[in-house]
């Protein structure tokens, strides 16, 4: 019993840290993206066949899922704060 609950502990801590890895790359190759779209818009380069309202639309909801990543990252942080995984 003490061995499974140990084991438990264990794996949820992966998950936590596994799950907070996940929300920052997420984060970081969003925030890549929306640059990217912005460049593209500035600059008029689209990809063939996209057009620039395309684009801005790509943009957009790109813009949207890095709020919802930046949400999801907060409430990991905030369940994780017991644990610092920094060190």
């Amino acid at each position: 019993m003490v061995i499974y609950y140990l084991e438990k502990m264990h794996n949820e801590e992966e998950v936590k840290l596994a799950a907070h890895d996940k929300a920052f790359a997420k984060i970081y190759f969003l925030k890549k993206e929306v640059q990217d779209y912005k460049r593209r818009i500035k600059e008029d380069d689209y990809e063939p066949f996209i057009t620039k309202e395309q684009t801005v639309s790509l943009l957009n909801s790109t813009i949207r899922q890095l709020y919802m990543w930046n949400y999801i990252a907060k409430l990991i942080e905030l369940d994780y704060k017991k644990i610092d995984y920094l060190n």
